[in-house]
């Protein structure tokens, strides 16, 4: 997938952008506060629904403005050429139209957009919280097992009804059934996820040796619970303390993709530029996995281009994600250079201004 044209209206500082978009690499470089993440953020809202920076809808409206509007035209590997447009008013109503039909499903939206987000805190995926690693494993599950975003909600409402069950003390005869049934559909999200981790960490491992070759790491999957033990007896077992919590204790939601080095955590050694090489290096090899298996493409949108990357890294970088043959959308606050362009490939690329929130080939 990728996109071929992409018009903005009224979304932060940007009145109104229409631009073509060059099937590879595209730059967007300015000073600070021109407007390049919130091009990229625009991209993000029309694809996954929200904001990758608030959830206020509000701050995103242009003052004055009664709405905003994301509208763009993609080359998509199965569909062919698709529009797809988005707009959301200051009541915070939404409305999604596909080849201008309404669209109620935003998971038909992500699926049809694989998108991989860069952001200067992309170092977080192995510093930060497990729930960032659980997010990031349950995309890529749902991008190559149409039936794995389905079975992840029931799982997590199925939790949901128990911990009200859990809060409200419930007598064991009630809480029974939903043991069973979180436990059923914990089993069936662990398979999904464990099946997913085993085929992509050949890609990870090949992308991390081009992009950090002294790194050796090990990559695994903590489930939620003990090794040893079946969740469904595990939860009758804790109910009673976890009355305490009013909190299911075990199961896939508390997960974790464990990152080692030296059989220590990754995050515990690791400089920041080297969290940012391994986090690349997870998100790329998603991308890889993706195309080798579903022959789809990702679009890679990678805010602040090369911070805390040297020249050599940041160069084996947009050359491997030019290589995968995935679009990029990069923004940078210097004048780019060549070095990221592949000789030949110029028709590729594309380098935009901007500034004051006016969007300019260059």
């Amino acid at each position: 997938m990728r996109f071929d044209r992409l018009e903005i209206s009224c979304f932060r500082n940007l009145s109104s952008v229409a631009i073509d978009l060059a099937p590879g690499l595209n730059t967007f470089y300015g000073d600070n506060g021109a407007g390049k993440t919130a091009l990229l953020e625009a991209v993000h809202l029309l694809c996954r629904g929200r904001s990758f920076r608030t959830q206020k809808t509000q701050t995103l409206i242009q003052h004055g403005m009664d709405q905003l509007v994301v509208r763009a035209v993609i080359d998509d590997e199965a569909r062919g050429p698709t529009t797809l447009a988005i707009s959301k008013d200051r009541p915070a109503r939404t409305e999604m139209r596909l080849n201008g039909e309404m669209e109620r499903r935003l998971s038909e939206v992500a699926r049809l957009t694989p998108l991989q987000v860069m952001l200067p805190d992309i170092a977080d995926l192995v510093f930060g919280s497990p729930a960032k690693r659980r997010s990031w494993l349950d995309w890529g599950t749902f991008h190559v097992k149409p039936s794995y975003l389905e079975t992840l909600r029931k799982y997590l409402r199925a939790v949901k009804q128990r911990n009200v069950l859990l809060k409200e003390q419930a007598a064991t005869e009630l809480l029974g059934p939903w043991h069973e049934e979180v436990a059923r559909l914990g089993e069936l999200v662990t398979s999904d996820r464990q099946e997913y981790l085993e085929a992509l960490l050949p890609h990870f491992l090949e992308v991390l040796a081009e992009l950090a070759p002294t790194l050796t790491l090990e990559v695994g999957y903590q489930r939620g619970w003990g090794k040893d033990e079946t969740l469904g007896k595990l939860l009758a077992d804790s109910s009673p303390r976890e009355v305490k919590y009013a909190s299911t204790l075990w199961g896939p939601h508390r997960a974790d993709v464990q990152i080692n080095t030296d059989q220590s955590p990754a995050g515990a050694v690791l400089s920041r530029g080297q969290g940012k090489l391994v986090a690349s290096a997870l998100q790329i090899g998603q991308a890889s996995l993706l195309a080798e298996s579903e022959r789809r493409s990702t679009v890679f949108l990678i805010d602040d281009a090369g911070a805390e990357l040297d020249l050599a890294h940041n160069t084996r970088f947009f050359a491997l994600l030019e290589r995968l043959g995935g679009q990029i959308l990069a923004t940078t606050t210097q004048y780019p250079s060549k070095k990221h362009n592949q000789p030949g490939r110029e028709s590729h690329t594309g380098m935009f201004h901007v500034e004051h929130g006016s969007v300019t080939p260059t």
